[in-house]
C-alpha cells in the first residue's frame, strides 16, 4: 500500500476560490480512491494564503513535517504554482523530499520529482 497525500491552496477567500477549493479536494480524494494500491494518508489544504511564501501556510508545513516523520511516500498536488510560487522553495522542498524518498507529482505538469529528469 502506498500511502498518499494530497496539497491543495487556493489564494483568495473568495466565493469562486471557495468552490475551486471543495472541488480540489473532492478531486483528490476521487482521484486517489481510485488506484487500488492507494491509500489516503492526509489532505493538506490553505486557502486565502498566497504562494509566494510557505512561512504563514500552516497545511503546507504540517504537510512538510508529516513527510518528514514518514507517514506517507507521495504528494499529489494540482500544478507546480499550487505548491510553491517561489522556485527557491519549490527546489528546496521537492529536494529534501526526494532525499527522503518522497515524490511530489504534479498533475498538470506531468511531473514526479522521483523520475530521474523531473528537475
Amino acid at each position: 500500500m502506498i500511502y498518499v497525500a494530497a496539497y491543495c491552496r487556493v489564494s483568495t477567500e473568495s466565493s469562486d476560490q471557495a468552490n475551486s477549493f471543495e472541488s480540489q479536494k473532492k478531486f483528490f480524494k476521487e482521484f486517489i480512491s481510485r488506484n487500488p494500491e492507494w491509500e489516503l494518508a492526509e489532505i493538506y489544504a490553505d486557502e486565502g494564503l498566497t504562494g509566494t511564501s510557505t512561512k504563514k501556510r500552516k497545511a503546507f508545513n504540517k504537510m512538510i513535517a508529516d513527510a518528514r516523520l514518514g507517514k506517507f511516500t507521495l504528494i499529489l498536488t494540482k500544478e507546480v504554482s499550487r505548491f510553491a510560487r517561489n522556485t527557491v522553495d519549490t527546489l528546496q522542498y521537492t529536494r529534501e523530499l526526494k532525499n527522503i524518498k518522497i515524490g511530489v507529482y504534479f498533475m498538470v505538469d506531468n511531473i514526479n520529482t522521483l523520475d530521474p529528469d523531473a528537475e
